[in-house]
Formats: C-alpha cells, sequence, structure tokens
C-alpha cells in the first residue's frame, strides 16, 4: 500500500497550483499591480508576462503535486 500521506502532500499541491494559477490571473485581469516595486519600463510589469510567469509558477506546483500522486499511486 502507497503511503496516504504522499497522495494528501500531492492532492493539495496540485489543488494548490490550480488557485495559484487562478488567483493570479484574477489579479492580472483585474489590474491589481502587484509588482509596483519594479521600475518602470519592467517588461514583467505588462499583462501578458505576468499572465505567461502565473501558469509558470502554477505548473510547477501542479506537476510536484502530480509527482507526489504518481509516488502514491505507483508503491500501491
Amino acid at each position: 500500500m502507497g503511503d496516504p500521506f504522499l497522495g494528501i502532500v500531492g492532492t493539495f499541491l496540485i489543488l494548490s497550483g490550480i488557485a495559484l494559477y487562478l488567483m493570479r490571473n484574477f489579479m492580472a485581469r483585474a489590474g491589481v499591480d502587484g509588482w509596483a516595486w519594479l521600475r518602470e519600463g519592467t517588461q514583467f510589469k505588462t499583462y501578458e508576462r505576468q499572465l505567461a510567469w502565473s501558469k509558470a509558477a502554477a505548473g510547477i506546483v501542479a506537476i510536484a503535486g502530480l509527482v507526489f500522486m504518481g509516488l502514491f499511486l505507483w508503491s500501491r
């Protein structure tokens, strides 16, 4: 039997990745500027860059969750 802790951690990370993406996507669309400390003209301050990096960050978290879920299911 797989360790249930791996399944719980995997599920948590997958849900966290989805929530991170949705939250950042909503903030970018609403115009919330969480990057005001960056100097003007920085490309990261654009909506497209913020959306791209939010997808990357959420993807990293979700893939880590899939790895944990894979370990949980593979060890069964």
